[in-house]
């Protein structure tokens, strides 16, 4: 092989190595860069986490620590036929400026006064309910089931707390759920209908014994009522005997 036939061949093996170890070297880079994008958005997702992690913690500390007003229709107390409107802060904080509004607006059975009375009431802002303040209404009765009058209500509650507005609040108070209930029933009325069953069944307990024991009573009464004469026939012969006072004056 002569010297321009050499020179050739090495020059293309030359060629063919440089052309591998770019190659490598490209597919390196590639593989670099593959493995720095994964990292990167492994990075990316973890922010993400911690981001909505600590949004999470926010805001269950600020649930935690705003106002929370409720409003419902309620049984004045066990065995009082009478319905109130209770409205309640249960939260750990004051709320203020707390408005309310009702759909359809409220409307009682005992006439147009308490109706205006009522609405009157919803219409004003709270300017301060404290943690635990309860406010009652008088609402209506056990009567209302059967008046022909709304018993759904949809109440909003707006209100502020430490951190500015609490998110809108909805209550659905249905008062049929009353129908069937104890509403204007003594809280004692069922132990009472039960001690009245059981005094029923000792009447009869003791009707049926005195009947079969009559001979029986008959003659304990009569030996007792001897004792009894028996102890008054020795009481007067008692004070008979007793001697007379002296009533010689000095």
């Amino acid at each position: 092989m002569d010297v321009e036939a050499w020179m050739g061949l090495s020059g293309g093996a030359v060629a063919v190595a440089s052309a591998a170890i770019s190659f490598a070297q490209a597919r390196s880079s590639r593989a670099s860069a593959a493995h720095s994008d994964r990292q990167a958005r492994a990075a990316e997702e973890q922010v993400r986490v911690a981001r909505e992690q600590l949004e999470h913690a926010q805001r269950a500390h600020r649930e935690a620590n705003e106002p929370y007003v409720i409003v419902d229709i309620q049984q004045d107390r066990p065995g009082v036929p009478v319905l109130m409107l209770v409205v309640e802060n249960i939260g750990p904080t004051v709320a203020r400026n707390v408005r309310i509004t009702a759909t359809p607006p409220l409307e009682s059975g005992w006439g147009d006064d308490l109706t205006q009375n009522l609405q009157d009431a919803l219409a004003r802002t709270i300017p301060m309910l404290p943690p635990g303040r309860r406010l009652t209404f008088l609402f209506d009765d056990e009567k209302r089931l059967d008046s022909g009058l709304p018993l759904v209500y949809n109440f909003v509650v707006q209100s502020e707390g430490p951190y500015g507005p609490v998110e809108d609040l909805e209550y659905t108070v249905d008062l049929g759920t009353w129908r069937g209930s104890l509403l204007g029933e003594r809280a004692t009325k069922k132990l009472e209908d039960k001690l009245g069953e059981i005094g029923t069944g000792l009447e009869e307990l003791a009707g049926h014994y005195r009947r079969a024991n009559a001979d029986s009573i008959r003659a304990e009464n009569d030996r007792t009522a001897e004792r009894l004469r028996q102890r008054r026939t020795q009481r007067q012969a008692q004070e008979t005997q007793a001697p007379a006072p002296d009533s010689t004056e000095p």
